[in-house]
């Protein structure tokens, strides 16, 4: 069953005495003047409806006109939409009657996906519940002042919407399913009319119409239950009314219908009780199976799926489980992907819990939570803030939909996740990620939205990201004020990136909803190995608009506004700082424009200023405009007469000098004043640019690496400052600021072992200069040949500012501010170590036994009795407490001296002592496995 789109085209009687706003003769007048310029048209000013309502927010058309037809009142060009993020072409005709435009007809073709038709039918005030994924891209709306039609085509979606007087009808159709969203019942004869095939009429109301002729209601939002003012809870306010079980129930509620990929989760259960378990039936080829249990206060639903999947994979086995349980609601979702043979199977799985209005203290309650993991598996972590409001991980924790809660499709979701050539989840082999977070309110002003993700592998990952946002006043009623910021920190330890960046919302406002604020800010920094060490920028609301971006560099919105008063005039300012390794920019504008027919007026303001670090120098520009715009006919002769002043300032040092330019609608002249830019070379001397690197002695570094065994320490018992490394082997890495042009070992003979690039100073305006490092080994004096030691060369990313070539007056163009693999030194490591093949001289003193006494006991004689005490281990042990507490103590460190004095009287050459036994001490409670036995000392 189908329904073509003419078929919704209601013949209309041809209109008299239709009072409009802009008549004929001044939309030619308009229109004449539109080929090759910005042609702007209103609602308000047509008075045929509003048919612009569908690619704007505020009703007013701004479209480029690249052909314009005064006669047959057409005009085409492009225009800037809500609905896509690039212009989208853009057709218009008019139809009139005398001298009243009664009709207009609009056709525009937006870029891949599309748009729900569920988002176009509420733009254009029809409401509808919301509906599985589907997009439309051409669209053709005819507008008259008493009727609307809008029809829509997609891949794989078509629509026809129609909205007159009180009568509201909009029909979707996509693969598997068709939607019929009607205000007023609809008679057989008129289903008839309409070319559905409905065995009788239908009730006002959102309709399933399945593929054998049978139309069965639709739930759409979750509706939230009435307050009892009797019933209130310990702050006293009304509680949500006790359920009842008197009165009809819903019956026939669609949950989920089959397609070719397999199920679309329309909603949640309805009211009506449905105990246990069942089916809705099998998805394509029986690859699907789904749930739906419904016995309150537990309600379940879901899907099983089978997504095809791209070789090393056969399959994905995914689905999704919704659920609520009285004021509690949420869902999951997860995936398995099986693998061919000898590869690792992947999974993953999230799920978000929310409740409402939330749970906690009024001054902080959390009312949503979520949590996930991968296993072989990889994540893709938004790049940008304006990513964030894509991320479905993200927006579970506000809407469960986006992760295949209620009215999600399990299908298109689970294709979004995984599939398409940069999903959100893709298989990953070794690699984990973990995700949690929290939606919350505070003193239910602010709400607010986080997520942090861990994802490890050969890219470690840590990002937090977030959404929040506050409303003035809060509550019903008219909104003054309304602020979201995206927030958005990434760091990379492995690759030594760390990014923070934040950014408005487009649903930011201030004093009216025309007056739409943006902005954005971001702190980027490269460290450690990553090829950019030592670049940072920080950017609030943008760069200079001379400076190139690297493409490395975050992009962000200029802080600002735009304010859209009435149609006619719109007011937008914008500001933006930057500071970058090379260069600080800051600047601003004011931007104020009127037009009404044909009449125009302009008031523009800017200031632009470029501050460089060393050598110093300034670029400053100022510029006010000011002008207006008639188009007026004269006999048969239709001129456009243009009136504008203005002025610009551009100043620069130093030496210090400018030009001044004053423009007006019949002469322009130029005033330079001071010196001009190339007039005194700004360069700085030897020491001047010695003061812009580290301090004398941190130049150069040598950092030791593995084999290190002690750093020598001042103050301490090895004299010098050589270092303990390991004899089976070492290595280190010499490290300069300043780039090396040759590099020598063993002193600076012969050949250099490394070289580099040539050296050219910047600031000093110098180039091919020449740098030399020197690495030489010394041991106690000696020097050893390091021509035996492996060595790699180490190279490094440095400003161009400091060590490139051009002026000091303009900057690097794009990613030219860096100069990459630079030589800065050496990593060296010793030659491995050589075994002897021969153990040495050996002596018979080193194979002697140990005297024994002629006369003394002889252990080895079985009959030998014992002799002198016996060894015993006392029963409560503490034998190696009593060796810690004794061996250094004073007792028994003034008894070994006595003892030691003594023997030494009697003519005993006791050699050198070990008199400090502290080590002793502290190594006995740890060298022993058991307690030790303990014999009395005994003297013959």
């Amino acid at each position: 069953m189908t329904l073509d789109k003419a078929q919704l085209d209601i013949r209309r009687s041809q209109l008299r005495g239709v009072w409009m706003v802009m008549q004929v003769g001044e939309l030619r007048e308009l229109l004449e003047d539109g080929q090759g310029r910005e042609v702007v048209l209103s609602d308000s000013v047509l008075g045929v409806g509003d048919p612009f309502r569908l690619l704007t927010h505020d009703g007013v058309l701004r479209v480029d006109a690249t052909a314009s037809d005064p006669v047959a009142l057409r005009v085409t060009g492009t225009t800037r939409t809500a609905l896509a993020g690039e212009p989208v072409p853009v057709r218009l005709v008019f139809e009139h009657h005398g001298e009243a435009v009664v009709r207009v007809v609009l056709e525009t073709e937006l870029p891949e996906p599309g748009v729900r038709a569920g988002d176009l039918a509420r733009r254009l005030g029809v409401d509808m519940p919301d509906l599985p994924d589907n997009g439309v891209t051409r669209l053709r709306l005819v507008a008259e002042p008493a009727l609307l039609t809008l029809s829509g085509l997609g891949e794989h979606d078509r629509m026809a919407l129609l909205r007159r007087d009180d009568e509201r009808l909009l029909f979707v159709e996509n693969t598997g399913w068709r939607v019929l969203c009607t205000s007023n019942e609809l008679t057989e004869q008129r289903l008839a009319e309409l070319d559905l095939r409905l065995p009788a009429g239908l009730a006002a109301g959102d309709w399933l119409l399945l593929p054998d002729g049978t139309a069965v209601p639709i739930r759409g939002e979750r509706v939230r239950p009435p307050l009892d003012p009797r019933r209130v809870d310990g702050l006293g306010r009304a509680l949500p009314a006790a359920p009842t079980t008197t009165g009809s129930t819903r019956v026939g509620t669609a949950r989920a219908v089959p397609t070719r990929d397999g199920f679309a989760v329309l909603g949640l259960p309805g009211s009506g009780r449905k105990a246990g378990w069942g089916g809705i039936g099998d998805a394509a080829q029986g690859k699907g199976v789904s749930i739906d249990h419904d016995a309150p206060p537990l309600k379940i639903a879901g899907a099983l799926n089978v997504v095809p999947a791209k070789a090393p994979y056969r399959v994905i086995v995914g689905g999704v489980l919704l659920w609520s349980f009285k004021a509690l609601y949420g869902s999951a979702m997860g995936a398995v992907v099986v693998p061919e043979s000898g590869t690792a199977p992947s999974f993953f799985g999230f799920g978000a819990v929310g409740a409402d209005p939330g749970i906690g203290i009024p001054g902080l309650r959390i009312s949503g939570i979520a949590a996930g993991m991968g296993y072989n598996s990889r994540m893709r972590v938004p790049g940008s803030v304006d990513d964030l409001d894509g991320f479905p991980f993200l927006q579970a924790l506000k809407d469960p939909a986006a992760i295949g809660g209620d009215p999600g499709d399990p299908v298109s979701v689970l294709g979004s996740l995984v599939k398409g050539s940069s999903p959100w989840v893709a298989p990953k082999r070794n690699e984990l990620w973990l995700a949690a977070g929290l939606a919350f309110s505070v003193a239910e002003i602010v709400h607010a939205r986080a997520l942090a993700v861990v994802q490890t592998g050969d890219e470690l990952t840590i990002a937090l990201m977030g959404l929040g946002g506050t409303e003035f006043p809060k509550g019903g009623g008219k909104k003054y004020a309304k602020v979201e910021i995206g927030l958005l920190a990434v760091i990379k330890p492995r690759q030594g990136e760390l990014m923070i960046s934040a950014q408005l919302t487009p649903d930011s406002f201030l004093l009216d909803e025309n007056c739409k604020l943006r902005g954005g800010a971001a702190l980027k920094v490269w460290y450690g190995d990553n090829s950019r060490a030592g670049d940072l920028v920080f950017t609030l609301g943008g760069y200079h608009p001379n400076y190139q971006v690297p493409s490395a560099y975050p992009l962000v919105p200029r802080v600002g506004f735009d304010w859209a008063l009435g149609g006619n005039v719109t007011v937008s300012g914008d500001a933006y700082f930057a500071i970058t390794p090379e260069a600080v920019m800051v600047g601003g504008g004011l931007d104020v424009r009127f037009h009404a027919g044909p009449v125009r007026a302009w008031c523009l303001a800017e200031v632009d200023a470029l501050v460089r670090w060393k050598p110093f120098s300034f670029d400053v520009g100022v510029k006010v405009s000011i002008g207006v715009s008639a188009s007026v006919k004269i006999l048969f002769v239709r001129i456009t007469i243009t009136v504008e002043v203005g002025v610009s300032l551009r100043v620069w040092g130093p030496p210090t000098g400018g030009q001044a330019r004053i423009h007006l609608w019949f002469i322009s002249f130029t005033i330079d004043f001071g010196h001009s830019r190339s007039a005194v070379p700004n360069t700085l001397d030897w020491n001047g640019f010695r003061e812009m690197l580290p301090p004398a002695g941190s130049n150069v570094r040598v950092i030791p690496g593995a084999g290190l065994i002690e750093v020598p320490v001042p103050g301490g018992s090895r004299s010098g400052d050589a270092w303990l490394v390991s004899s089976a082997g070492f290595c280190c890495t010499t490290d300069s600021t300043v780039p090396v042009t040759e590099l020598y070992l063993d002193g600076r003979t012969g050949a250099p072992a490394e070289r580099g690039g040539t050296l050219n100073i910047r600031p000093m305006q110098e180039t091919g200069r020449t740098s030399v490092q020197v690495v030489s080994l010394t041991r106690d004096g000696t020097e050893h040949k390091l021509t035996a030691w492996s060595r790699i060369p180490v190279t490094a990313t440095v400003p161009q500012a400091l060590w490139g070539t051009g002026t000091g007056t303009t900057l690097p163009t794009g990613d030219g501010h860096l100069i990459k693999d630079q030589l800065v030194g050496i990593r060296l490591a010793s030659p491995p170590l050589r075994n002897g093949t021969s153990t040495g001289y050996i002596g018979e003193d080193a194979l002697a036994f140990d005297p024994i006494r002629p006369n003394g006991p002889r252990p080895l004689d079985p009959d030998a009795p014992p002799t002198g005490a016996v060894p015993r281990r006392p029963a409560g042990g503490g034998v190696i407490r009593r060796i810690v507490d004794t061996v250094a103590a004073d007792r028994q460190v003034e008894a070994r001296e006595r003892l030691a004095g003594r023997l030494a009287d009697a003519g005993l050459d006791l050699g050198l002592l070990d008199n400090d036994l502290s080590a002793y001490s502290r190594a006995a409670g740890t060298a022993f496995t058991a307690e030790p036995m303990l014999a009395p000392a005994t003297s013959r």
